[in-house]
């Protein structure tokens, strides 16, 4: 698994917690998207992504959170991104991102 990004099931609650770090950019990217569809391939299920740890994303980064949200809307699911930084927040909203995901967290809501 790759240094910034872990997940698990939560069975019980029908979902996926995962938790990102550091950052996600270019060099970085395809490593996060390509662990996130593999863990949906396991389990189609909600995807709930902490992201107060994820200092930095850029555009290579929201691409493949917009690849996560295709996959998981394909089968209804929704995907939830909590605890969002401010300026990640800021990069979410002013992509108007903010109106695909589902946003939760102290300052965000």
């Amino acid at each position: 698994m790759i240094e910034n990004i872990s997940y698990k099931d939560n069975t019980e609650a029908k979902k996926w917690e995962v938790k990102l770090t550091g950052e996600i950019d270019i060099f970085n990217s395809d490593d996060v998207k390509s662990a996130l569809l593999e863990m949906l391939s396991e389990k189609e299920q909600n995807v709930h992504i902490d992201c107060k740890e994820l200092s930095y994303i850029d555009s290579t980064g929201l691409s493949a959170l917009v690849a996560i949200f295709k996959k998981v809307k394909a089968y209804s699911g929704e995907v939830v991104l909590k605890n969002l930084l401010p300026n990640v927040f800021k990069v979410i909203k002013i992509t108007n991102l903010d109106k695909l995901f589902i946003i939760e967290g102290d300052d965000n809501e």
